[in-house]
């Protein structure tokens, strides 16, 4: 295990150094994808204990496992945008609590608003998409690994264990599924299409409002630029 550990950080070490060698590599004809690639190169290293790796699973479980340890990661990354975002918003509308603008329906005026009326809006839809991302991360954060190609393992795995070390929530239950599901990508998809709706909408409202025939804002020249 310590020489198998040791071998796995060199390679972390040479692809953070190359991000492309294991893509240089995938060209040739030796290694199918990315974990063949670490196979071989293990074996370089340690030789026949570099097998030992494969021990117990498939490169079908491990290709599940990944994609949803990865996903994982970028909706964590997101919620944390979408925090700042959030208190952005709010920390204008502490700034400016009695600022009152025109309200619109089809650009047309229609009743006086409080500007921090107009940015909570912001902040609801908001609120309403990182919880659509912490439904999504609860359907991402069941591990696959132990399921094998498709029908699990003949050895000993602890697949509890195995989920609680990788920081998932639980094992999946049916090995058939856990290979075959990416239902999470697309519901992680959604809720970023959804996100990308709502900033499109705030960014347009900036747009509408920093021009001269609204000028309820001003902008700094780091987040504007002039015309031709």
């Amino acid at each position: 295990l310590t020489r198998l550990l040791a071998a796995l950080n060199e390679l972390r070490a040479e692809v953070d150094a190359d991000p492309r060698a294991p893509l240089a590599s995938l060209e040739g004809v030796h290694d199918e994808d990315i974990h063949s690639w670490v196979e071989r190169r293990l074996i370089e290293k340690v030789g026949p204990l570099g097998k030992k790796l494969h021990t117990g699973r498939s490169r079908n479980d491990q290709v599940a496992t990944d994609l949803r340890l990865w996903t994982r990661d970028e909706i964590d990354a997101i919620q944390a945008l979408i925090t700042d975002c959030r208190a952005a918003l709010i920390e204008l509308c502490e700034r400016e609590p009695r600022t009152v603008i025109s309200g619109y329906t089809h650009l047309q005026r229609a009743q006086p608003v409080l500007l921090a009326h107009w940015a909570l809006a912001y902040v609801e839809m908001l609120e309403r998409d990182q919880a659509r991302f912490r439904d999504a991360r609860a359907r991402v954060n069941i591990c696959p690994l132990g399921s094998g190609a498709l029908a699990g393992t003949g050895y000993k795995v602890d697949r509890v264990q195995l989920a609680h070390d990788l920081g998932f929530d639980a094992p999946t239950r049916n090995s058939l599924d856990a290979v075959s599901d990416r239902d999470f990508v697309v519901e992680t998809l959604a809720a970023c299409a959804l996100t990308a709706a709502h900033l499109s909408r705030l960014g347009e409202d900036l747009i509408l409002y920093g021009s001269q025939e609204f000028a309820f804002f001003e902008y700094s020249d780091a987040v504007t630029s002039g015309s031709s």
